[in-house]
């Protein structure tokens, strides 16, 4: 595969992309997004905020190139403008979007143990919604909690009906991994602290091959991390019926 110092100069990937040339798009992507990551990172705390500002920049970006605008030479500083606009727009309206903050109560038919067990998982949910970036617990919230459509977010977030779709999708991956971290122990051991850190993304299948194979390789050797795993790849299995929604 080239790399992006390998692909031709912004001006001739810019050329073939009005022609039609999708592949130019993602040279163009994978010679500015690590830097424009990098430069996200002073608007943004956490990465998916960063990798969301990123994406929906040259998302509008190459869009208009496709369309036949947008600049003929270099691409960044263009891109860099557009992903301060997004921040400067999605601050402001940010700003009105108000979370409740105490868990809902509902009501669950059935037992004591019933209604325990009910409100047990939706502390867990809750506890695991609050530790996702800002943009994730809004577009859930409105999506997974109120029911809005993608079309019905758009404008709230600054970002397309598509865009919404995907963000929410990323979002409830993410809470998915949110809610079975927030079932790890703290390691007794500093050796295991790593890997009970991103023991969640773990089970999901949501770390690269490196870092997944570093965990593997721990837990094939500690009993206390392989019985906390065991356990999470349990309530993993069981997510469909314990953290499908928002409790609400």
């Amino acid at each position: 595969m080239r790399t992006a110092d390998e692909d031709p100069p912004d001006a001739e990937l810019l050329a073939a992309l009005r022609a039609g040339d999708l592949a130019a798009g993602g040279a163009l992507f994978r010679r500015h997004a690590g830097p424009l990551r990098g430069i996200a990172s002073g608007w943004a705390n956490q990465p998916a905020e960063r990798d969301d500002l990123v994406a929906e920049a040259f998302t509008r970006v190459l869009a208009v190139v496709r369309a036949g605008g947008g600049p003929d030479g270099d691409l960044r500083p263009y891109l860099v403008v557009t992903m301060r606009n997004l921040v400067s727009r999605w601050g402001r309206q940010g700003s009105r979007v108000e979370l409740c903050e105490t868990v809902p109560e509902s009501c669950a038919a059935g037992g004591a143990d019933e209604l325990a067990l009910h409100r047990s998982n939706e502390k867990l949910v809750w506890t695991a919604y609050c530790t996702l970036p800002g943009r994730w617990r809004t577009v859930l919230w409105r999506t997974e909690a109120e029911g809005d459509t993608p079309t019905e977010v758009a404008p709230l977030l600054g970002l397309s009906p598509n865009s919404v779709a995907a963000l929410a999708m990323r979002a409830r991956e993410g809470l998915r991994q949110a809610y079975l971290q927030v079932q790890v122990p703290d390691a007794e051991e500093p050796i295991c602290r790593e890997p009970r850190r991103r023991m969640g993304a773990w089970v999901r299948g949501g770390l690269s091959q490196r870092r997944a194979s570093a965990i593997a390789e721990h837990i094939a050797g500690c009993g206390s991390c392989r019985t906390v795993a065991t356990g999470l790849d349990e309530a993993n299995r069981e997510l469909p019926s314990t953290a499908a929604r928002l409790p609400g």
